[in-house]
């Protein structure tokens, strides 16, 4: 319930405090005085725009904030589903402030809020009935949502939503992969023929490097082998005077005084190890000069084998034959997927089937539940409209299949539409006098018709919802006398299951409200302001006469107010 509404510094109210206790709570105040005004303060705490023209003061910031508390354990959870609020003893607190320059902030239990949280949260706690907010009961989809509230529909279309949005994402899925396929059929061709030419080519990542260096070897085997011979004689196959028997000598001569120092000792020991190092040298470059010689038929391959990597090298505006060795993985790779798409769109489809028949037979289930609740909730809307005046009156459910040529559901051999909401179309058709045809609300009813409408319905999914607070802005539009005093029962009598703040300029309706608060205004320093006052038994029984009667209120319109409040 609203436990508490704060006012500062918003519209022609200076600074106010409402506490609103359960049940039926009565707004009534002289035209101008800023009903409508409190409506607007309550819409901000529902999340609507704001700016700076709603500013008493202009060099102060306004702002509204509203106490929610007792709430079931049910609604704390589903609260808690948006986000893990601290419920401080089962309160909920919904700050709006409003600076002078126009710039927003919005707070739940003092933690900085989005305005689409604050929507969220808001509207499980309040839901708002007037003149215009009572419109969106024209729209199907709201019209549709009443009749699942009534008849239990919830886990049913929880399901239906799950298995839909499977299916849409598997056919958002198959309609790129068909594009992919399209694509890529346009271009297979092409992609086949590089795949095949640079297969053929047999091309391995590291082959060019190697026999450019095999070629420069054939290419230059003469010199190769004449200046190895020479490299081999002269370091250590020379009887006399090679390197490596010079370098002995000249170890024999050192080793001689090898213990003069340790110095000596370190250079000779260097001079050692350098003649066994070009002794293995000398070996290597003998069993290199073993193994070098002219091969024109290699020589031929080679040049052959390069001549393909530079041809391809200057096709394909690549540097090496490593990327020529990567570009034909990738095309391979592109091959592989689309010999794949045609696999995995028939695999998706195969799925998407599967998921229609359970989107179907979901949606078939909330038709049917429907169906078998539908004139339990006309009977029942029916009697409730009879008892807030509408004699006579009647209302139809009307339930057709959404059948439509882009349906991605089939039934009885025709394409069938799903939505959110199921795979129905909904009507609310009213017949408001005896001996009228039946026509849509929207077309039929007027705005205070649709507001006791409205009052019906809410009254008729009592048991069904969880709204704590339902606020009804002068919904009483357009009736009087007995009707009035009919609306004003229905609404007492809902009240006992719901909180209820209702403004109004009716006393029939005033008369029945457990708490009546008085809206004021008073200028104040050559300045208009508004104020809201709890009214007592005496002063609300006054007021009530004045509703009745004028100003200045008989005796006999003071005794009326009496036997009205009971």
């Amino acid at each position: 319930m609203l436990k508490n509404l704060y006012i500062k510094n918003y519209a022609l109210f200076e600074e106010c405090s409402i506490s609103f206790p359960a049940n039926l709570n009565i707004l009534t105040g002289e035209t101008g005085a800023g009903k409508s005004l409190l409506v607007g303060a309550l819409g901000l705490i529902m999340g609507k725009r704001a700016d700076n023209s709603a500013v008493f003061f202009p060099d102060t910031k306004c702002v509204v904030e509203a106490t929610f508390g007792d709430f079931s354990k049910s609604l704390q959870k589903k609260i808690e589903s948006y986000e893990d609020f601290d419920f401080e003893d089962n309160q909920l607190i919904i700050r709006r402030e409003i600076s002078p320059s126009g710039k927003s902030r919005a707070f739940i239990n003092d933690t900085p809020a989005s305005l689409q949280l604050v929507r969220d949260v808001s509207n499980m706690l309040v839901d708002l009935h007037g003149q215009h907010e009572n419109q969106s009961l024209l729209l199907p989809e709201q019209q549709m949502a009443v009749l699942d509230a009534f008849v239990g529909n919830q886990e049913v279309l929880s399901k239906f939503e799950e298995k839909l949005d499977k299916l849409k994402k598997i056919q958002a899925d198959i309609r790129v992969l068909e594009q992919q396929e399209r694509n890529a059929r346009e271009k297979q061709d092409f992609l086949n023929f590089q795949v095949e030419e640079l297969a053929e080519a047999r091309l391995e990542a590291d082959e060019e490097e190697q026999l450019e260096q095999e070629l420069n070897l054939l290419q230059n085997s003469e010199e190769i082998r004449d200046a190895l011979a020479f490299a081999c004689d002269t370091l250590y196959d020379r009887e006399e005077q090679s390197v490596h028997q010079q370098l002995s000598e000249v170890v024999g001569q050192l080793e001689k005084f090898k213990d003069v120092g340790e110095e000596f000792k370190g250079h000779l020991e260097q001079l050692i190890e350098s003649r066994e190092l070009l002794k293995d040298t000398s070996f290597a470059l003998q069993n290199m000069l073993d193994t070098v010689d002219s091969d024109p038929e290699r020589l031929a391959f080679i040049e052959e084998r390069l001549a393909i990597y530079h041809k391809l090298k200057l096709k394909y505006k690549l540097r090496s034959g490593a990327e020529l060795v990567a570009l034909f993985e990738k095309l391979q790779t592109q091959a592989d997927d689309f010999a794949s798409l045609e696999g995995r769109i028939g695999q998706l489809r195969k799925e998407g089937a599967e998921k229609k028949e359970k989107v179907l037979e979901l949606g078939l289930k909330l038709e049917e539940n429907r169906e078998q609740g539908r004139h339990a909730l006309e009977k029942h809307i029916n009697k409730l409209l009879a008892e807030v005046g509408f004699n006579g009156a009647e209302m139809h459910i009307q339930i057709e299949r959404n059948f439509q040529e882009n349906g991605e559901l089939e039934l009885e051999g025709k394409a069938l539409k799903a939505t959110r909401q199921g795979i129905n179309k909904l009507t609310f058709l009213i017949r408001t006098n005896p001996g009228l045809p039946m026509g849509q609300l929207s077309q039929i009813a007027s705005g205070g018709e649709i507001s006791r409408v409205m009052l019906a319905i809410k009254s008729a999914l009592a048991d069904r919802l969880d709204f704590p607070v339902l606020i009804f802005d002068e919904i009483d539009t357009g009736i009087s006398g007995e009707i009035a005093n009919k609306v004003g029962r229905v609404m007492q009598q809902l009240s006992e299951r719901f909180q209820i703040i209702s403004i109004t300029h009716l006393p029939q309706i005033a008369s029945k409200g457990h708490e009546h608060f008085m809206i004021l205004k008073n200028v104040e320093n050559g300045r208009t302001v508004s104020s809201v006052r709890r009214l007592g038994l005496d002063e609300r029984i006054y007021q009530l006469a004045r509703m009745i009667s004028g100003d200045d209120p008989s005796e006999s319109a003071i005794k009326n107010a009496l036997e009205m409040i009971g």
